[in-house]
């Protein structure tokens, strides 16, 4: 496996003059190095335009959130959150790259909510919804926590419908395990008592993480992006969360030949909404390499 690490970015020219330099019209573009090693291109400015849509997919009615473009982006949100997370990345992600979120049924608007069931039923709306919002095949999946477990299954279960993963924080099947010595032993249990509920997608999380225990990844590019801002209150250990969620997520990596590590230093959990232009960055190297 060939790990490439990346550190965080040290942005080189930003502001409201950069913007301003633009005339409006749209986002500049700005260099950031990544400690001297990688030179990336970010966007500062005017945000693109991105439109709802709303679908009808067997009687479930499902909003998104789409920028223009051939379809090559899916946007999966994390666990009682919505497609509105990802608007701050699709807002600087250029239109060439055409990418969704959307809302799962039950979450933001999309209905109606989902009754109790399991994760291939879950798998399989997922699926055909894909479809409806024009993904076929060959499109970069992103999730982020649990959703980047729910990624992480679908790949491994359709690696012709996938080209590439890109993880944000991924839930892991092995982080309760491995974050209770450094978490308040309240908060544990009341996190295995929810785990252990079905949750907004009607799935309880410690059976999806049972079905991705040993289970491995194609070997396709894939991503993962690993906050660093975990709880730093009575009873937490913060130093020890982040270490664990770093060993987990890198575990995520082993076998695959495009692997990358990027760690968020300022970031917390939803890495779309505090450090947007990290993930854009992923996905613009990502769509580069698929193209080439």
């Amino acid at each position: 496996m060939s790990v490439a690490p990346v550190l965080a970015l040290a942005v080189l020219a930003v502001g409201a003059d950069a913007a301003a330099a633009a005339g409006g019209s749209r986002p500049q573009v700005v260099e950031a190095r990544a400690h001297g090693r990688d030179t990336v291109s970010a966007y500062v400015g005017p945000p693109f335009d991105v439109h709802e849509l709303h679908v009808d997919v067997g009687g479930l009615s499902i909003r998104a959130l789409c920028t223009e473009g051939r379809r090559e982006v899916l946007l999966l949100h994390g666990d009682g959150a919505s497609a509105d997370t990802w608007r701050p990345v699709l807002e600087r992600l250029d239109p060439s790259a055409g990418a969704c979120a959307y809302d799962r049924p039950g979450s933001g608007g999309s209905l109606p909510a989902p009754t109790e069931r399991g994760w291939y039923e879950l798998e399989d709306e997922m699926r055909r919804i894909h479809l409806a919002l024009g993904f076929d095949e060959g499109y970069v999946l992103v999730g982020q926590g649990l959703a980047g477990l729910y990624a992480r299954l679908f790949a491994t279960n359709r690696p012709t419908d996938v080209a590439a993963l890109l993880l944000l924080d991924p839930s892991h099947e092995d982080m309760p395990d491995r974050l209770r010595t450094g978490m308040p032993s309240a908060e544990w249990a009341e996190w295995m008592s929810e785990r252990a509920r079905p949750n907004d997608d009607g799935v309880r999380e410690a059976d999806v993480a049972e079905r991705a225990r040993g289970r491995r990844l194609p070997d396709m590019p894939v991503t993962v992006i690993t906050a660093s801002r975990r709880p730093d209150g009575d009873g937490w250990d913060a130093r020890f969360v982040n270490e664990a969620a770093r060993q987990l997520h890198a575990a995520i990596l082993r076998g695959i030949t495009a692997a990358r590590h990027v760690p968020a230093e300022h970031s917390g959990p939803e890495v779309q909404v505090d450090q947007p232009w990290i993930v854009t960055q992923e996905i613009v190297r990502i769509l580069g390499a698929s193209r080439r």
